[in-house]
């Protein structure tokens, strides 16, 4: 979405990719997308925790309003977390890929299955219920730090998906990927028709009939379902081709999680201090907004600030505030104050000025929608991605997207699933 005023969009969807994604950053340099670094500032990551300023998960002193045991005392929350993964995977930070293929395939933690955990079970086995609160708070995610199998959960965290890993953007916005490969595509011959909303699908004699919601119908000998594991339940409750028992045990391995953000943009970055404002890019805190990033240049420039970024069982307090809105409408006055009065609360040094404007996005707004997939304990997600790819060997329906990936939550994972079903295709 373009502001006038500001230098760049303000992301509604994705808004960065890491540094570590190979696949997304052979996509922009072959490409020849133009980027920045995410985080032009470059300076200490904030928190405010319990009514106590720090300088993110990896300050010690961020903890201090936790009553936390003695080991924990003194400690950050990065540290605490990853001590967490050692213990119950002591190689964890030496592992490579096969390996962490023989753990999930293998590996037990007390008297179970390591892929049988889910990341908050595990951690409460070892951090007191205070250092298990600090950790989650933190890192101000709650989807990944809560449910996710945490026999995929550690690779996750330890091999590039950290989103405190450095981070880069399109110039023009995130979208710049998907439209350089789309026009990549019809320089090549392909066709790409949008505003199709497939309605229902069948199988005759080898070919899927696909009829959408706007009357149009067509037969493909090949389908490839680039959708997120929601919109592939409800086509799976709609048509049986794409509710095969093969394909209900995928969508029983993985949960979708809603997400939320508001974005305001003020004629300058009041949240800049020489002394008490963040240095950094973010802050991170247990109130209800969750997650703050401020995108600004020069002093007296316009400036936006994501004022509340939620995901997971975060979001419902601010989706109640937000009475329906999304898809970048402005905020409803009820989520305006509330979120302003705690960006006062974040913020005591300065005079928190009304927006000039507001948009608001949230992922889940759509029943068939979501902002992003973590794999479930109870299955092993190795075997899960294979199954994945073609769920029935004798129908020619493919799944790609993050949803069945090890890049789960970000672009990259999209860019390995469609690189999966391209070996399969065989194109």
């Amino acid at each position: 979405m373009h502001v006038p005023g500001l230098d760049h969009p303000i992301e509604l969807g994705g808004m960065r990719y890491l540094t570590s994604h190979r696949r997304v950053q052979a996509v922009v340099t072959e490409l020849g997308i133009e980027t920045r670094p995410f985080d032009t500032h470059g300076g200490t990551e904030r928190s405010y925790l319990r009514g106590v300023f720090g300088n993110g998960p990896s300050d010690p002193n961020a903890g201090a309003g936790y009553d936390l045991a003695p080991d924990e005392k003194g400690r950050s929350a990065a540290d605490l977390a990853l001590d967490a993964f050692v213990r119950v995977v002591p190689e964890a930070q030496t592992l490579d890929a096969a390996g962490w293929r023989r753990a999930r395939a293998t590996g037990r933690y007390l008297d179970r299955q390591l892929i049988d955990w889910s990341f908050a079970e595990l951690v409460r086995t070892i951090r007191s219920p205070e250092g298990h609160r600090f950790t989650v708070n933190a890192f101000g995610y709650d989807s990944g730090i809560r449910p996710h199998n945490i026999g995929a959960a550690i690779e996750y965290f330890l091999t590039g998906n950290d989103p405190n890993i450095e981070a880069r953007v399109p110039v023009e916005g995130m979208d710049s990927i998907p439209s350089a490969l789309a026009g990549r595509f019809q320089d090549l011959g392909g066709t790409i028709r949008v505003g199709h909303d497939l309605a229902q699908a069948s199988l005759r004699d080898g070919t899927i009939g696909l009829r959408f919601a706007n009357g149009f119908e067509i037969g493909a000998r090949r389908v490839v379902l680039a959708l997120p594991v929601s919109a592939l339940r409800a086509l799976g409750d709609a048509s049986p081709v794409f509710g095969t028992p093969g394909h209900r045990r995928l969508y029983e391995t993985v949960e979708g999680f809603p997400a939320t953000k508001l974005y305001l943009w003020f004629d300058r970055p009041w949240w800049r201090h020489p002394s008490d404002g963040p240095t950094g890019i973010r802050t991170t805190t247990d109130l209800p907004l969750r997650k703050v990033f401020y995108f600004d240049g020069g002093a007296d420039s316009p400036a936006a600030i994501l004022a509340g970024y939620t995901d997971g069982l975060d979001a419902g307090p601010i989706v109640a505030l937000a009475g329906g809105a999304s898809n970048g409408e402005p905020a409803p006055r009820a989520l305006l104050d509330a979120v302003l009065g705690q960006l006062r609360t974040l913020h005591p040094y300065a005079e928190v000025p009304e927006p000039v404007g507001s948009a608001f996005m949230h992922w889940g707004s759509d029943p068939r929608e979501i902002g992003w997939t973590y794999w479930l304990p109870g299955s092993n997600p190795d075997e899960i991605m294979l199954a994945a790819v073609q769920p029935d060997d004798s129908v020619p329906i493919y799944i790609a997207g993050e949803s069945f990936s090890r890049g789960q939550a970000w672009v990259e994972g999209a860019l390995e699933t469609a690189d999966a079903v391209v070996r399969r295709l065989d194109i």
